[in-house]
């Protein structure tokens, strides 16, 4: 997946913060590859989430040079998603090329495999602009939200450490409230069309998660808004009407 799990991410949308550059080990942007700082030795010179193979810092959960460790390639054809080789994408994500990526915010693959936003542009919600939205926030050309990205929890850059996901901004290793623990990612299994009823169900095209059922309305006095359904009554990034985003803090 290139840069941010995007978990994605994600995503695994899922997705780490930062583009990095190729090294000895790494597989480019696709495992969040990065130089790490010499004289630190291990993992030590690397962002928390990263690993540090032969001097470069690379993501071994979305990297198919290193995935699952440093120097474990995945055999032609293949993807890395969550530190494992085979043959698709999990977690909504879509497979370009040798990568699972994030198509709702991936700025070279926005909406579709490469297609890429201009220079200075988001890619948010499949779209290239100026800004993001839905209460996302723009994290090296991706919208995010950090409340829930492991890679960008509760700010850009700030990644969760191995095993833990983000809940309310907050590196845990456990899900609160009414989430489920996808990946490396809390989600509402009651609305995600990513994780509709269970972790990876995905919804088809056009489609819609409600109640934890993939259809082409939404139920239970919830409003489609693109691929999701919310209450446009409590929803801070869809208040009174699809994209209508509170200011922040409100």
């Amino acid at each position: 997946m290139r840069r941010a799990f995007h978990f994605t991410l994600g995503a695994l949308l899922l997705g780490a913060g930062a583009a990095g550059t190729t090294g000895a080990c790494g597989s480019g942007d696709a495992g969040q590859v990065q130089q790490s700082t010499p004289g630190t030795g291990g993992a030590a010179g690397c962002p928390q989430g990263l690993t540090d193979c032969a001097g470069t810092c690379v993501a071994t959960q979305l990297d198919p040079a290193n995935c699952g460790g440093c120097g474990k390639a995945c055999p032609e054809g293949q993807v890395c998603a969550a530190g494992q080789c085979g043959m698709q994408c999990v977690g909504g994500t879509t497979k370009c090329g040798n990568e699972c990526v994030n198509t709702l915010n991936d700025p070279a693959h926005c909406g579709g495999c490469s297609q890429a936003c201009g220079s200075g542009e988001v890619c948010s919600a499949g779209g290239c602009g100026m800004q993001c939205v839905g209460g996302t926030t723009a994290c090296d050309g991706m919208c995010v939200d950090t409340d829930i990205d492991p890679a960008n929890c509760g700010g850009c850059g700030s990644a969760c450490g191995q095993g833990e996901v983000c809940a309310k901004g907050q590196c845990t290793f456990e899900c609160v409230g009414e989430s489920t623990k996808c990946g490396g990612k809390c989600v509402n299994t009651s609305l995600d069309p990513a994780n509709c009823g269970a972790c990876d169900n995905l919804c088809g095209g056009g489609e819609v998660c409600s109640a934890g059922q993939c259809g082409l309305k939404c139920t239970g006095g919830t409003t489609k808004c693109g691929n999701v359904c919310v209450s446009t009554d409590h929803d801070p990034a869809n208040c009174g009407g699809c994209g209508v985003l509170c200011p922040k803090g409100q």
